[in-house]
């Protein structure tokens, strides 16, 4: 299917079938009333004032301390004119005080913007400018934004208890989270409240949410998998313990934190699970095991299954433009032990289509293009309205409107759907979703640069944590490249997830005789141009040869640790084979300095 093509409703061809319909939607059905997420936790804080909602390390917060600060946060941004409507940046690490001014923006009648502190300046300066925002709340220090910046504890500093805060309806939109964009510049996704809160309630029942379960926040808020957590838990009357940066990247700090807060309900993509399955865990009794954000292999739960027989796993499909998740499938040992693909059938109020290239609906069995329907299509694009025409298109035979994802699959004979893949170049690399046309954009900016080629390489085909972006360039007219400028002006504008770790350049990209490029033919990558000498270019050759043979991809002296392939797992791995011989070090040094070269100067220093 054409991506450029601009079709203003669902089906060319015939409509589906009475059986494609039927197989395209629930099994289950859910009696929701439409409500925003501030009165739906009003009402939960309201039943239990005193019930611990939030637990950040040793600090707890009960229902009624939340709403209170986040009440405070509320009549600060209105001291402050934020108005409802209004879009209010938010950047801060995961912690109590960052769910306290999310529930906050939304009590002030406005849209939170969730973006990571880990964010160059180019990337808030687009997204403040793309929102219009008057406002960020961050704790970053001497940041440049065109925005007036504030601290929770300076919003709540201004707040004036005589002013009012504003009532909202379930249709205004609640947040808008940025993906990335084959434009060269990320794109705003508008979703509304009701769509959170009927997510909520579709789930609720089958699942059995509840005031018992204890839930992780590991994911960052800009990270579309933080709404399911943070407003999953809260709105059914959960705890939720936030996961910090360094217990996150230790599979064995969050193996003991799991095991100390009893966590009951864990949503983790594949690749972070991977992490934490290398590790032993079979005191961890999560009763309910949730995946999302990447593809999933199957095949890899079966260790799970080993120490957890009891313990629930589901496999959920989603899109942020359908609000976090779509589809839903329980794997069992069975169907691990196949190496099923399904991603189930739809949520109650999600349904989805299979239309092929003339937007024809697809058979059973037969490949075609996802689009989905129902209560989880977003408004649309912020800005973007030309985008958001070809995206959000008008469904005739269901009314409303059907996003069209991008993504194929096929419906399998128990109604489950099958997912198969990209019809574009956007990718996911450890739970991120990436538009490889995006970075490549972002290096063809470089006055150098005269055309630019990205693709994902795995160093272990079957670990997806060995993931990593590779660029390749080609000077523009006789200039000369220096991969060391062209990654410093990468990196100004991208996140650490998005910079390629190696910038190779070549004479030409080999193209395939219809004129694409042939990524098969690709070279190798090489290690990249090196940098000012360390005060120990020896310790640097010696930790790089080390890196190279345990991750399996040639790694340069200014490679991240952590973005070239390597996790907490690996971490402690390498940190072992490097005391083996001699260099001795903890894996807060390595977090703390993640390069061949800053590690060498760094234990140079000491």
């Amino acid at each position: 299917m054409n991506p450029a093509s601009d079709r203003r409703e669902l089906f060319r061809g015939d409509p589906p079938t009475a059986e494609l319909i039927a197989l395209g939607a629930s099994p289950r059905s859910v009696n929701a009333d439409p409500r925003t997420i501030t009165s739906a936790f009003d009402r939960v804080a309201a039943g239990t004032p005193d019930a611990v909602a939030v637990t950040d390390g040793a600090r707890s917060m009960t229902f009624a301390e939340l709403a209170r600060q986040a009440g405070e946060v509320a009549r600060g941004l209105i001291t402050l004119g934020v108005a409802p409507g209004d879009m209010v940046v938010v950047c801060l690490d995961r912690s109590a005080d960052l769910v306290a001014v999310l529930l906050g923006v939304l009590k002030a009648g406005a849209v939170y913007v969730p973006t990571d502190p880990s964010y160059p300046v180019g990337r808030f300066t687009h997204i403040i400018h793309d929102t219009g925002a008057n406002i960020m709340i961050t704790r970053l220090n001497g940041i440049e934004v065109p925005a007036r910046t504030a601290s929770p504890e300076a919003l709540r500093g201004l707040a004036s208890p005589d002013r009012p805060t504003p009532d909202r309806a379930p249709d205004d939109p609640a947040y808008v989270i940025y993906t990335s964009g084959s434009t060269g510049e990320p794109k705003g996704v508008v979703v509304p409240h009701r769509n959170v809160t009927w997510l909520i309630e579709a789930t609720r029942g089958e699942y059995q949410f509840d005031e018992g379960d204890v839930w992780t926040l590991f994911h960052s808020s800009a990270f579309d998998f933080s709404v399911w957590e943070i407003w999953g838990c809260l709105l059914t009357g959960g705890r939720l313990v936030v996961v910090s940066g360094l217990d996150s990247r230790s599979p064995e700090r969050f193996r003991d934190l799991l095991v100390g807060e009893s966590v009951t309900v864990l949503n983790q993509t594949p690749s972070a699970f991977a992490q934490l399955l290398a590790v032993p865990h079979d005191d961890v009794d999560v009763r309910l095991l949730i995946f999302g954000g990447e593809p999933l292999d199957t095949r890899s739960l079966l260790p799970w299954f080993d120490a957890h027989p009891e313990c629930r796993v589901v496999n959920m499909f989603g899109i942020t433009e359908t609000t976090v998740h779509v589809t839903e499938q329980t794997i069992t040992r069975t169907l691990a032990e196949a190496g099923s693909r399904s991603i189930g059938r739809p949520l109650p109020g999600w349904y989805v289509y299979l239309l092929d290239e003339s937007g024809s609906p697809v058979e059973q069995g037969r490949t075609g293009e996802i689009h989905v329907g129902g209560a989880g299509v977003a408004l649309g694009y912020l800005n973007r309205h030309e985008l958001t025409a070809r995206r959000f298109l008008p469904d005739p035979l269901r009314g409303g409107v059907a996003y069209r994802s991008g993504d194929l699959g096929r419906l399998l004979p128990d109604g489950g759907l099958e997912h198969l893949g990209r019809l574009d170049n956007q990718v996911k690399v450890r739970g991120h979703r990436i538009e490889l046309d995006e970075i490549r954009a972002v290096l063809q900016r470089h006055p150098s640069v005269g055309a630019s080629a990205v693709v994902v390489r795995r160093a272990a085909a079957d670990d997806p944590n060995t993931a990593r972006l590779d660029a390749y360039v080609v000077a523009a007219g006789t200039a000369t490249v220096d991969t060391d400028d062209v990654a410093s002006h990468a990196s100004a504008s991208l996140p650490a997830y998005m910079s390629p770790a190696t910038i190779t350049v070549l004479g030409a990209l080999p193209l395939t005789v219809n004129g694409k490029l042939d990524v098969s033919a690709l070279p190798e990558p090489t290690a990249g141009t090196p940098g000012p000498t360390s005060p120990d270019g020896d310790l640097t050759s010696r930790i790089q040869n080390i890196w190279t043979r345990m991750l399996g991809t040639e790694i340069g002296p200014d490679d991240d640790f952590f973005v070239v392939g390597g996790n907490s797992a690996r971490a402690v791995n390498v940190l072992v084979e490097m005391r083996a011989v001699g260099i001795t070090l903890r894996l807060v040094d390595l977090m703390r300095n993640p390069t061949p070269r800053a590690l060498a100067t760094a234990l140079a220093s000491t």
